[in-house]
């Protein structure tokens, strides 16, 4: 693309300089250095403004091949304009716009997390040390999915990429949306690798991550920090590979990243009307480490 817009760059400027309105010296030059005063740009808060064009306006008074000159500079301006903002939108729209991968499943208990996100992260060339920031499933007993999405974010210094994963129950498929997010997504480098939550759900099993009880609905929710817990009145787990034991009061605090797993009952109509929603009646943390 860049090659093109050179060589179109060139033609036009060739054009301008034989369309002169008379003779001067060093004017090949002259319509050249318009050129890049009109295409000059200067940032402010990493927001690029028109500067040379500017300058062009308020201090260059050409008396000689005046249209020439003028062209040049506003040529300068439309490079600027395609440069600085047409082709930062177009590559924006391409980036940010949704794509789809084929899930595994539509069931908590049969989805290989491990597969799906590898998939996903191939497909949409995502980092394989992406950040998970946070997950969280919705789903019923029998393990149908009624809601799943999460947030992982591609770390880098050079420009961090955030992307926002959504299960469709519809069309099971995964949509993926991505946004550029700078230097800001250097913040989650401390949280977990998604590689490596989905490779802890695998290996212990959704249906294991159960409640003393049953329920007609679950929520499992994942907030991808590591954390220090001394709450005696939450009941606690750690996961040690296939294995799940429990974690005593004398055993507190406890360190790692925990996985929430709610417990809701039948659907309850809203006192406002609004529609329907499920109380978590039960919690429970299950942690891992890294």
């Amino acid at each position: 693309m860049s090659i093109l817009l050179t060589i179109i760059l060139i033609v036009l400027l060739v054009f301008i300089y034989k369309k002169r309105e008379e003779t001067e010296t060093n004017l090949g030059w002259k319509v050249v250095g318009y050129f890049w005063l009109g295409a000059f740009a200067f940032k402010v808060n990493e927001i690029p403004l028109p500067l040379g064009f500017l300058l062009f306006l308020l201090l260059f008074r050409p008396v000689t091949n005046v249209k020439t000159k003028n062209r040049s500079a506003y040529l300068g301006l439309a490079f600027f304009l395609i440069m600085h903002v047409i082709f930062p939108a177009v590559e924006r729209e391409l980036f940010e716009r949704p794509r789809d991968v084929v899930a595994a499943s539509n069931n908590m208990f049969q989805v290989d997390f491990t597969n799906d996100w590898m998939t996903i992260r191939d497909q949409i060339k995502i980092d394989e040390y992406a950040r998970l920031v946070y997950f969280r499933a919705d789903y019923q007993k029998s393990g149908q999915i009624d809601r799943l999405s999460y947030y992982v974010v591609d770390v880098s210094e050079k420009g961090s990429v955030y992307y926002d994963i959504n299960f469709s129950a519809d069309t099971n498929r995964y949509i993926i949306r991505a946004e550029k997010i700078g230097v800001e997504g250097l913040e989650y480098v401390e949280f977990v690798e998604a590689s490596r939550f989905f490779e802890v759900l695998d290996e212990v099993q959704v249906r294991n991550l159960s409640l003393e009880q049953p329920f007609e609905g679950y929520t499992l929710r994942f907030d991808g920090e590591w954390i220090k817990d001394a709450n005696e009145y939450q009941q606690k787990y750690v996961i040690l590979g296939k294995e799940i034991k429990t974690i005593t009061r004398d055993q507190l605090p406890t360190e790692g990243y925990p996985i929430n797993v709610c417990g809701k009952g039948k659907p309850y109509e809203l006192p406002t009307g609004s529609g329907v929603a499920n109380r978590c009646e039960a919690n429970a943390d299950f942690f891992f480490d890294d």
